[in-house]
């Protein structure tokens, strides 16, 4: 699907127009949005706040970029397999566009990915460049109000980020489908295990969709072995856990040379029910 069929201005909500290194919207007020250097656009309508750091980003991108979370990323191209060209994918929540550009460049549908962290937003865009990836296009936006047209996306795909299950029903179209992953139950268990005196696995989510059709679900579960200090800083820092580690178990982290730890991923696919 071409941009100029999917994009919305934040602003007016009118329909979004690409023309040269811009966007520009038909409302009744014009309004301007310039493609940058990295090709990102922000059409984000307030000040942006929230969202990983520079740092945090290059430490998802260098974790990702070693593999180990490659099975996640081919079972979602699998999922998705049957789009085509002309199609419209939506990654909400995309972050440094790791999955965003895995699809894309597997399965030929349009990507449109949203983040409301420019840094992970900027990282994805020049990925994308990096890999001559056309057919995936990167925005700051938030989730919850979408710079996407109602009933046009063919798919949203929503990877540990909050679940916005109304904002998600509003822009799929008849037939569309929403893939959302989260944490197994013992995701990370054995990085948990090396960190903490008391473990706890994983409880279900609580954001889960309640007004949409449940049509399939996956598990995907497997062990990795992880060599290097700062590819283990690197994958705890994308956990909720750095966020409230206390400085004793910070230490047990940073000590940390080698790591067994178990993978676990729920995948849950939906339809809207009265599509069913």
């Amino acid at each position: 699907m071409s941009v100029n069929g999917i994009l919305i201005c934040p602003v007016c909500r009118g329909a979004l127009i690409r023309k040269e290194k811009s966007y520009f919207c038909n409302g009744a007020k014009k309004h301007c949005f310039d493609i940058s250097s990295s090709g990102h656009t922000n059409l984000y309508p307030g000040r942006v706040s929230g969202g990983d750091d520079k740092k945090a980003v290059k430490s998802r991108t260098d974790f990702l970029n070693l593999g180990f979370y490659l099975p996640l990323a081919q079972k979602l191209c699998d999922i998705l397999g049957d789009l085509s060209t002309g199609q419209s994918v939506i990654d909400a929540g995309c972050g440094e566009g790791y999955y965003s550009n895995m699809i894309a460049k597997n399965i030929g549908a349009s990507v449109f990915g949203f983040d409301l962290s420019k840094e992970a937003i900027i990282s994805a865009s020049r990925s994308a460049k990096r890999q001559g990836i056309s057919n995936a296009n990167f925005f700051v936006g938030g989730i919850y109000d979408l710079p996407v047209k109602e009933d046009s996306a063919d798919a949203v795909v929503n990877i540990f980020a909050p679940c916005a299950e109304k904002e998600f029903s509003r822009i799929l179209k008849r037939g569309g489908r929403l893939v959302v992953v989260t944490a197994g139950k013992n995701h990370l268990l054995g990085l948990k295990r090396a960190v903490y005196e008391t473990v706890y696995t994983n409880e279900a989510r609580a954001d889960m969709p309640e007004n949409m059709k449940l049509i399939e679900s996956f598990n995907l579960s497997y062990n990795i072995e992880i060599e290097g200090a700062d590819s283990i800083r690197n994958l705890f820092s994308m956990t909720p856990y750095s966020y409230r580690t206390s400085e004793r178990d910070m230490q047990k982290l940073m000590a940390l040379e080698h790591l067994e730890t178990e993978i676990e991923f729920d995948i849950f696919v939906y339809a809207k029910e009265d599509e069913i």
